[in-house]
């Protein structure tokens, strides 16, 4: 470990391929989900369910203190790179340190705002009189955690500037181990959530360090100085950082109405339930973004080119990619929600199965609507984009706030999947079939082409499964759908994935 970190802060400055870049992003990130699952398995089974769920309540909560960073993190790395290419490397260095500075005020004031919540607990929320002064202590933690966290955005977003993705998950990489050694040793110790609060903010601080050690090695010219802050050098961020906040804000507010319903109105259990049942959704919309993202250039380019046909066929197709592909996410883990739940946190936690399929169905939704929104953003209907978004998510809020209050973290979960489904997949849809002149008689067949036969063969390994699983352990029945999904892509992926891949690649995608 100590030759790596020695080998990290001193490396020499170079930039990694695109194609590197890509697979350290793939290894950082699928260490760190498993990383996570597995430290979520060994959580669940030494804290009770609502004292767990105080926990994500709270870290969730944090994280949408994030939509105070004004915009600005989301235009730093074309303000670098414009600086890099000029070779400047005083307006690079005057540009980091303000805004290190900038997102360190911006920080403080998140921090202050935890602060304030933690000394009016219990305030509007449902949280037991048992763990009250462990969530004053959890909120003050977090609260540190969040002024850590966002000057550390100014000097990671010099490394996306310089190419250095594979650096980041360097860093990522040693922060997550140390967060879960942390996380296991407090939690043996007896320490609980005021603990894994404690670990989290240490792996916070480490990253920053490393970030920062590393920084003159690995960006050219970089040098970080924090008594230095020009005003002239914010003002044109902020002038172009307003939409993205705007886009930001709209995202963070979602979140953060979910989880003050979540603690308001239903209780830190609900939270839990919630919380868990939400990682792997998360995960799944996770990877779907990651992979469709590559339509937007494409799109792009036809809009550019004004070339209808090819607009159509790419959007077409990547629709047929991202519906085929989640087809097996989505029905098994629908149908496995229960055992997989069980198996992984416990069956204190197997409630949240219902929730987990909803929220399943909700993730798809967004898979469904992915490349529609992407669509937009292409042939630059952005204002229309943001109002879909705004809209879907103001009725999904309104949704889960009527059924929360009865039916907890089931009825909440059902209300944003049944509007997400209807109103935010349809909508985006339906705009995409006027913008590219699709009907969407042809959208449908889409999906459907290419997944007949992969699914026969999916379902009728699920209905054996079912039929003769009555007294199977656990584990047997998740290999065995794990087993039945492995069937699916098999036979899909060579039928559909492939050709649209050659397609592509030969410069001619096809529907």
């Amino acid at each position: 470990m100590l030759t790596f970190l020695k080998t990290l802060i001193a490396g020499r400055s170079r930039q990694a391929s695109t194609a590197q870049n890509i697979v350290w992003n793939y290894i950082g990130y699928l260490y760190q989900v498993g990383i996570s699952f597995g430290l979520t398995a060994y959580i669940t089974r030494h804290l009770a369910v609502p004292e767990y769920g105080l926990f994500l309540f709270v870290m969730s909560l944090s994280s949408t203190l994030y939509l105070l960073d004004m915009g600005i993190s989301s235009v730093l790395v074309q303000a670098y790179v414009a600086e890099a290419s000029h070779q400047n490397a005083e307006g690079l260095n005057a540009l980091l340190s303000t805004s290190f500075v900038a997102l360190g005020v911006l920080g403080a004031a998140g921090a202050a705002i935890f602060s304030g919540i933690a000394a009016l607990l219990p305030g509007p929320f449902k949280i037991p009189g048992a763990y009250l002064h462990e969530a004053s202590i959890v909120f003050l933690i977090a609260a540190c955690i969040v002024l850590v966290s966002f000057p550390g955005m100014a000097v990671e977003q010099a490394y996306q500037a310089s190419n250095r993705f594979d650096r980041i998950n360097h860093v990522q990489l040693i922060s997550t181990t140390v967060q879960a050694v942390l996380s296991i040793y407090v939690l043996a110790a007896g320490f609980r959530i005021v603990g894994l609060a404690l670990a989290v903010l240490a792996a916070t601080v480490l990253r920053l360090a490393l970030l920062g050690a590393a920084l003159p090695a690995c960006v050219p010219g970089a040098r970080l100085t924090l008594h230095r802050f020009e005003w002239d050098r914010l003002k044109p961020l902020i002038a172009v950082s307003k939409w993205a906040f705007l886009q930001n804000l709209s995202a963070s507010l979602f979140d953060l109405l979910v989880w003050t319903m979540i603690g308001a109105l239903g209780s830190m259990r609900d939270a839990a339930l919630y919380g868990l049942a939400s990682k792997l959704p998360a995960q799944f919309k996770n990877l779907v973004d990651k992979g469709a993202n590559v339509a937007l250039p494409l799109l792009s380019n036809a809009h550019a080119r004004n070339d209808a046909a090819a607009l159509q066929r790419t959007y077409l197709s990547f629709q047929k990619l991202i519906f085929g592909a989640s087809i097996p996410f989505l029905l098994l883990g629908c149908y496995f929600a229960r055992p997989l739940i069980e198996l992984w946190a416990g069956r204190p936690y197997g409630d949240a199965a219902p929730v987990m399929q909803w929220l399943l169905l909700a993730a798809f939704a967004h898979a469904v609507a992915y490349s529609s929104d992407l669509l937009l953003y292409a042939c630059s209907k952005i204002k229309e984009a943001a109002s879909i978004s705004i809209w879907s998510g103001t009725v999904s809020v309104v949704s889960a706030l009527l059924l929360v209050g009865r039916f907890g973290a089931v009825g909440l979960a059902a209300g944003l999947a049944i509007s997400q489904l209807v109103l935010h997949a349809g909508w985006f849809t339906l705009a995409a079939s006027r913008l590219s002149g699709t009907r969407l008689r042809a959208i449908t067949r889409v999906w459907i082409d290419g997944v007949a036969v992969p699914f026969a063969l999916m379902a009728a390994e699920v209905l054996l499964i079912a039929m003769t699983s009555a007294r199977w352990p656990e584990l047997w029945i998740l290999a065995a759908a794990v087993v039945s999904g492995a069937t699916y892509l098999a036979v899909w992926f060579p039928r559909t994935a492939m050709p649209l891949y050659r397609q592509q690649m030969a410069g001619a995608l096809q529907p």
